[in-house]
């Protein structure tokens, strides 16, 4: 279903075969919303889950809630360094998939 949407001079189409931005003399920023006028739905890279989800056992759910519970026990600037470092592992605990995740823990006997 092709689509149409004018903003500040310029006019977006897009179509099955891909989009066309003109007449594109400067740089121009598209918000959430309008890019939704062209049918375009942006996601964020990750999402950082900040605890299991209810009744969920997976194991990338428990790691993550037992890196949250971590995080909040840590106190004052002389924690600071390793909720930092918590906080990087639940974005990259929180990234992995269920089947890598399992195979990283299988591959450990874990």
């Amino acid at each position: 279903m092709p689509l149409h949407f004018s903003k500040d001079g310029y006019t977006f189409r897009s179509d099955p075969q891909g989009l066309v931005i003109e007449p594109g003399s400067r740089p121009i920023v598209l918000g959430r919303l309008e890019l939704n006028h062209l049918g375009l739905s942006p996601k964020d890279d990750y999402q950082i889950p900040h605890g299991a989800r209810e009744g969920s056992s997976t194991p990338i759910d428990r790691i993550v809630t037992a890196l949250a519970e971590a995080i909040r026990r840590c106190h004052g600037t002389e924690d600071a360094w390793m909720a930092q470092d918590l906080h990087r592992a639940m974005v990259l605990v929180g990234g992995l998939d269920e089947a890598t995740a399992q195979s990283i823990l299988d591959q450990e006997g874990v």
